[in-house]
């Protein structure tokens, strides 16, 4: 339909009408698409399907151990190494850094949140240090040894007060040292 716009003095034919948006319903299926029912779980967990998940992170333990142990042997080489040749302390503090935040994502879950409370030290200190002096080196071998110690000794849960007095040393000690940050 046209119509005459007293502005421009001109008659004019509007442009087609837009379509109105379409509103569509959400999907109904949607939780039998998002649960796997033959193989996985339902959201709900049975009692069951709790132990059969505890029993998957209890055999899982094992692996966790023996990998964590080999990198924490594998990284505290790389750090002695570099405390001898300060060329190879950018090696040793990405390894560090990738290290600890593994330790810190996993150690809750293998019941070692002290692993977990000293990983998060280490990966504090060492998060943006592109280079490290001679103490920051020896800072992070300490964190690197006593996690070491916590896992070979097994110690599961928070630990005693002599564990808790050593994480609140260590961070210390990070905090002290954390200077220089280059």
């Amino acid at each position: 339909m046209t119509h005459f716009d007293w502005g421009t003095g001109a008659i004019v034919t509007p442009e087609k009408k837009k379509k109105k948006a379409q509103i569509i319903p959400p999907q109904t299926d949607l939780k039998r698409r998002t649960v796997n029912f033959v193989k996985g779980f339902d959201i709900n967990l049975s009692p069951q399907q709790l132990d059969e998940l505890e029993q998957v992170v209890q055999r899982s333990t094992e692996t966790f151990v023996r990998d964590i142990g080999k990198d924490l042997a594998d990284c505290r080489k790389l750090v002695v190494a570099a405390i001898s040749d300060n060329s190879k302390a950018s090696t040793a503090l990405e390894n560090s850094a990738d290290l600890a935040y593994s330790v810190k994502a996993l150690g809750g879950t293998f019941q070692y949140p002290l692993m977990t409370q000293i990983a998060k030290s280490l990966e504090i200190f060492v998060a943006d240090r592109t280079t490290a002096n001679m103490k920051q080196l020896l800072v992070i071998q300490l964190h690197i040894d006593s996690l070491y110690v916590i896992l070979a000794s097994r110690v599961t849960g928070f630990g005693t007060t002599v564990e808790q007095a050593t994480v609140a040393a260590l961070t210390k000690l990070a905090e002290r040292y954390e200077l220089p940050r280059e």
